[in-house]
This record gives structure tokens, sequence and C-alpha cells, in this order.
């Protein structure tokens, strides 16, 4: 299996990220405490291992590497510098409040949920998979930082490698007989498409960007790494079969389940279409590919569904999410995808590209006929195949520059490129900055609560409803299935001022920033521990709390 140096580099991160949860899972499994540096050991030698069973090309593809290099650490620079300084998750909503509910659990105990009755505390995160929870958990403790302060670079690291992935896809499949690069190394030729493949990602934002930058729909996120990195296996074996490109795409697809299990049906679908469907090779190597490839996955799932059955339930849910559209698309990028699409199908190296299309667009017509039928309104899951479908179709529209530029053998690819990167950067510095629901003087605060009083009584006079939900439930511990977590009002800005400037209310509260509250708060509390801005205090007077000692201790 040859493979360039950003290749083989990107690969062995992906075997470090999908054994160190593998083997933090297993030994959760098999009833052991979680052992943060064990499990680092591990990680570190399937690493290796990944790097040394994977061979260098030469040196005639190094511009291919910097440009990858290049790629990657960009995307990481600039996703770091949205979430400066303090490099904590950024966005909001209730999703980000429950994934680290799921990473403080890890933390306190270094066990996964197993106990029923925690299902009133943790929701649907005593059955979710937990593979980004334990990479947080675990890469806390290895920076000693903890999992609040690792969650996003995890985040930010596996945007950028899935960009680097999409390029390398492109490089693989992209013509090598581009007419108007005569003279030049197919690799150069074909690199100007490649770097318009990853330029596409940002066309629609609202799936590639805003996911995590402001609905924080964070496993998903670092799952869609370990996809692209299945279908980049799947092009490598396809080039030239091989055990070494299956093994990679079966240790992709167990971190994809256990980060975000939807994922694996679209990739084992074209896994099955590309093996079956080559003639050149025997029955019983094509079954070997696939046994290879499949085997771990079925077997990861199958253990993890011991006891979980009821989690299948989730497919025929609701919930929010963004209608597809041409505008959130982009017109231009859907155009330019459709016709690579179509270009694809005629050329069996291209091939993978349709494959991977028409099994996310099966994937998404059966979860929708599952939702439709359960009544739900807005086919959740359905909807969240146009979160994947972006990257096949990122690369089909390279395809289509690439084959424009070959029929009209035009040397401007280099100019196709700059255009698409002003277009690309004019819509990304647009964006609206994503706000910030979560601080460490909030956390600080919340953790001294926790630790010092008794956190049903603590209320909060913060900014934002997310910053309550989140310091009520992930940082003081509170229990989901409560009257007082299911009344909005307890996570209302406006109205817990209202509550403060009353008598007789809980006796605590954190806030975000003591010196902006009303001067009638101000001057009738005390201030018990002050974290910067942030702080706890405590009401004078008379005070009521009927503590809810169902939480996650």
């Amino acid at each position: 299996m040859n493979v360039t140096a950003g290749e083989r580099i990107a690969a062995s991160i992906v075997s470090f990220l999908a054994a160190a949860m593998a083997a933090a899972y297993a030994m959760d499994r098999i009833g052991l405490t979680i052992a943060p540096f064990v499990v680092l050991a591990v990680a570190v030698t399937a690493a290796a291992a990944t790097f040394n069973a994977l061979h260098p090309i030469g040196p005639s593809e190094r511009g291919e590497e910097f440009a990858f290099a290049t790629i990657v650490a960009a995307l990481v620079a600039y996703l770091q510098w949205l979430a400066r300084p303090a490099l904590l998750p950024i966005g909001g909503g209730p999703d980000l409040t429950h994934h680290l509910m799921l990473v403080d659990y890890i933390e306190r105990h270094w066990r996964l949920v197993h106990d029923p009755a925690l299902g009133a505390v943790m929701g649907e995160m005593a059955d979710y998979t937990p593979g980004l929870h334990l990479l947080a958990a675990l890469a806390g403790a290895w920076t000693r930082t903890g999992g609040l302060h690792t969650i996003y670079s995890i985040v930010a690291l596996s945007v950028a490698l899935k960009a680097g992935f999409i390029f390398a896809i492109a490089m693989r499949v992209l013509p090598d007989d581009l007419s108007y690069a005569r003279g030049a190394p197919p690799p150069l030729a074909r690199m100007p498409f490649a770097v318009a493949a990853v330029l596409m990602l940002f066309a629609p934002r609202e799936y590639f960007l805003r996911s995590f930058t402001e609905h924080s729909f964070l496993a998903q996120v670092v799952a869609e790494l370990f996809a692209v990195a299945m279908w980049w296996a799947l092009v490598v074996w396809d080039e030239r079969p091989s055990i070494a490109a299956t093994v990679m795409f079966a240790i992709a697809g167990v971190g994809a389940f256990l980060t975000w299990p939807v994922w694996i049906g679209p990739l084992l679908l074209a896994l099955g279409a590309m093996v079956g469907l080559r003639t050149d090779m025997s029955a019983r190597d094509r079954l070997t590919a696939m046994i290879a490839g499949g085997g771990p996955i079925a077997l990861v799932a199958s253990v993890h569904a011991i006891g979980r059955l009821r989690a299948v339930g989730i497919a025929g849910t609701t919930g929010y999410v963004v209608w597809p559209s041409v505008e959130v698309f982009g017109g231009w990028f859907l155009v330019l995808a459709s016709a690579g699409v179509v270009v694809a199908a005629t050329d069996r190296r291209t091939r993978s590209i349709v494959w991977l299309v028409a099994a996310i667009a099966l994937q998404a017509a059966a979860l929708f006929v599952v939702a439709t039928r359960s009544g739900a309104d807005r086919p959740y899951l359905a909807l969240k195949m146009a979160y994947l479908v972006i990257y096949p179709l990122a690369v089909a529209g390279a395809l289509t520059l690439a084959t424009v530029a070959r029929a009209l053998r035009t040397r401007l690819a280099s100019a196709v490129v700059v255009a698409l990167a002003v277009v690309v950067a004019h819509g990304t510095i647009n964006e609206p900055r994503p706000k910030r629901v979560v601080s460490e003087p909030m956390s600080l605060a919340g953790q001294w609560a926790r630790a010092n009083l008794p956190p049903a009584c603590v209320d909060y006079l913060v900014r934002d409803d997310d910053s309550a939900y989140w310091l009520h439930l992930a940082v003081l511990g509170n229990a989901r299935q409560t009257d007082r977590t299911r009344d909005p009002a307890t996570f209302d800005p406006k109205q817990a001022l209202i509550r403060w400037i009353q008598p007789a209310g809980l006796p605590f509260a954190i806030t975000d920033d003591f010196d902006a509250l009303p001067k009638d708060i101000r001057t009738s509390v005390d201030v018990v521990q002050r974290f910067g801005p942030a702080g706890v205090i405590k009401r004078r007077g008379s005070s009521t709390c009927m503590e809810d000692h169902r939480r996650a201790r």
C-alpha cells in the first residue's frame, strides 16, 4: 500500500485516535477502570504499526506532500483562531452540554454509564457511542488540562485532517492526462484541482463549519473524519487491492462507529459495491476483502448493541436540522458537483464517488421512511446525511473542473483555484463570529460551587441560556429528568434576573460577569468566590431550596 508522506501521517493519526477509543472502550466493557496512560501506549503502538505498514511513494511526490501539510496546518490554525484565546468549544445549543456531560462523567469515574438509574441524569447520553468523549477525557488526562480544554482541539484536528484526506482522494481519482499540463508530472497537473476540492467544502458552510461552530454536532463532525478516511482507504484499495487498505478501512470504521455510527452504512455499502464488482478478482479474494474491511466494524457494533437496542429508536425521532436547499449548498457548488457525478460514472477510477453518493442517498431515503412512519415532522437522521454527502460532491466538483480544463486545453487551472479561494474567503470572512457559551471563569465558578454547595440550590445569572444549561448539567451535575431542568424559565436570563430581584429565591447563583449585573442585585448579595469577571454569589435574607439528589456525582 503505497502512500504519500501526508497520507501516511494522517492515516497514522486516524489509527491513533481509533485505537485509543477502542482500547478505552474495551477496558470498560470487560469491567476494568480506564487507565489513560495504558490506553496511550496502545494508541501509540497502533499508530507506529500503521506508519510502518504504509510505504512512501517517493521523492517525486514532495509537492503533493507540501500541499497536504499546508491544507491541514492552515485549517488547524484558522479553527484555533476562531476559538482564541481559551480554545474552549464554540457554538451553542443543548448538544454541547450533553456532550460535555458525558466527558465529565468519564473523567469522574473512568467508566462509561452502566447504571440504568443514571438514565434520568444523563438522558440519551447514557447509551451514546462514547468515542469522542473518551478521546476528550483521555487527552485531558494526558495533558493534565481536562476534557473541557481538549475537546475543541480534537474537533479542529479532525476537520483539518478530513480536508487533507479530501485533497488526497482528489489527487488519486482526478485524471492523469490533463492536456493543458503536458510536460508536467501528473501530480503537479492534478494538484490545483485537488486543492479546489478542498476549497469547495467551504461552499456549504452550514454543513462543513457551522455543524460545530454553531450547532455543536461534535461527535458527528469527528466521525466524518473516520468516514472520509474509510473512503480514502477504499480509493487506495481500488487502485491496487491489498489487505493493508482493507485493514485501514476497518480501523477507520471502528473509529466511526464508536464516535457516531450513522456514517457507517454508506461506507459499508460502497465497500460492498466496489469489492463485489471487481471482476478481475476471484470470489475468494473479494470475500476476504469484505471480511477484512467490514468484520471488525460488525464485531464492535455487536458488542455495543448488547443491552442498547432501544437506542435504535433514534432513527424515528425528530430534531433540529437545516433542510437542504440550493441556497444552503450553493448553486454553483451543486452544478459542478452534479456534473462531476455524471462524469465519474464513466470511469472505474472515479466510480467510488458515484457509489458513495448513491449509498448516502439510499440510507437517507431509508431513514426518511422510518422517521415519517414514526410521525416525525422533521426526519432528523435523514437530513443529517447532507453533512456527509458534501465530501464526495466536493471531489466531484473538482472532477468537473479538471474535465473542462482537459477538454479546453486551458492553462488557467491556477486562476480557477485563486477565483475559488476568493469566493471562499469572502463567504468565510463574512461568517458571523461564533457565540461563546462556555468560558474558563464560569467553569471555575461552577466547579467551586459543585464542590462546596448543593448544586440544586444554585441559580444562573448569565447572559445566555445555553451557558446556564451547561452550568446546570455539565458543570454542576444536576439531573436532566427533573422539573427544574425541564422548566425553560430555569435557564432564561431575564427570568433569572427577576428571581434575584424578588425575595425568597434560591440562595446561590453563578454569574458570568458580576460587574454587569443590575445595581439592585449587586448591592443585595454577598460575593462568595470570584473568578475573574465570574463569581458565585449568595442571597441576603431568606431563601428557599428543595435539593434534588438525583444528580451525577
